[in-house]
């Protein structure tokens, strides 16, 4: 069986792909293939690709990030899987290095490595951009470690909730054990919080997660916390709804009681905001409503499915 598939999800990525695609190409010590989803880009991503000698599907319609790689899932049968943003570039050693660190942890199912941030790929990282996800007790998600200096960055394998989907490594028999519904990520998000979603789901199924200090790739942010006037209306859009939508499924009630008043709090707080200064956004809310049938069918499977109790998730949520 092949060992490692790598999955990139485009969307008029023509600027990025191909600097993308050569990271992967040079890996050391690694048994991969590359699969290429293209998103009806509008570019010529599709033919930069294809001069690469890169298999890439193109799909007629922008279908989402999450379906896009459910469709790369589905098309490929390798042990790991890595999740590529096409803005990310890889370290040669950064397959070999994930590799070896879920093969030692058998009941490890995803891995992050050090991300440094950068303003354009080639050019010098100006910090940590992210060592893996943080989720707080309002189920707020955070990049962690970001902004950190490259000297101060973490120097151990560590225990962390999940990795950030621009560059995350997974155990396929983790990616299969926590499908629903067909899915692993949920297309219903179509983009933003998937990655998230999929972290929270493997917690609840008993899965761990760990940082891999040797595993270092450069990464363009595009959504920064603290920027999001900076963002398109979309994807502020799916930034609240899907913050409602991860907690319908994943949530268990004994753990949302016990962080009620922060989790209240925080979200004053958007509904606030949205109403004083981005009233489009309030279009999130009626979408929340129209999925709750969805998310409440998958929020049963999920439960009946979990194998941990709160008390043992709740070390994932930091304050």
């Amino acid at each position: 069986m092949l060992r490692i598939s790598v999955h990139i999800v485009t969307y008029n990525s023509a600027h990025v792909i191909e600097t993308c695609i050569e990271s992967v190409i040079q890996q050391q010590g690694a048994d991969y293939d590359i699969l290429v989803i293209d998103n009806a880009s509008q570019d010529d991503t599709v033919e930069r690709v294809k001069r690469m000698g890169v298999e890439i599907i193109r799909n007629k319609t922008n279908s989402g990030y999450a379906a896009a790689h459910n469709q790369a899932i589905m098309l490929t049968s390798s042990e790991y899987v890595l999740t590529l943003n096409p803005d990310v570039w890889l370290d040669p050693d950064y397959l070999r290095s994930m590799t070896a660190a879920l093969d030692r942890n058998p009941r490890v199912g995803s891995a992050a490595g050090c991300l440094l941030r950068v303003n354009y790929l080639g050019t010098k990282p100006l910090g940590i951009d992210s060592t893996g996800l943080v989720i707080s007790r309002a189920r707020r998600q955070a990049l962690r470690d970001e902004n950190t200096p490259i000297n101060k960055r973490p120097a151990y394998y560590t225990p962390i909730f999940g990795p950030d989907g621009a560059a995350a490594f997974y155990r396929r028999a983790m990616l299969e054990d926590i499908n629903v519904m067909g899915e692993v990520f949920d297309s219903d998000f179509f983009m933003h919080k998937e990655d998230v979603d999929v972290c929270w789901r493997a917690q609840l199924r008993g899965w761990g997660s760990i940082y891999v200090p040797s595993a270092v790739a450069h990464h363009i942010r595009s959504f920064r916390p603290g920027q999001r006037g900076r963002v398109s209306q979309e994807m502020r859009f799916y930034g609240v709804r899907n913050r409602y939508l991860l907690m319908l499924k994943n949530e268990t009630w004994p753990h949302y009681l016990r962080d009620l008043w922060a989790i209240a709090f925080y979200d004053l707080g958007i509904f606030l905001y949205i109403l004083l200064r981005e009233r489009q956004s309030l279009e999130s809310y009626r979408s929340v409503r129209k999925l709750y049938p969805r998310m409440i069918e998958k929020r049963r499977i999920i439960q009946t499915r979990r194998t941990v109790r709160w008390r043992d998730i709740r070390r994932a949520f930091k304050s």
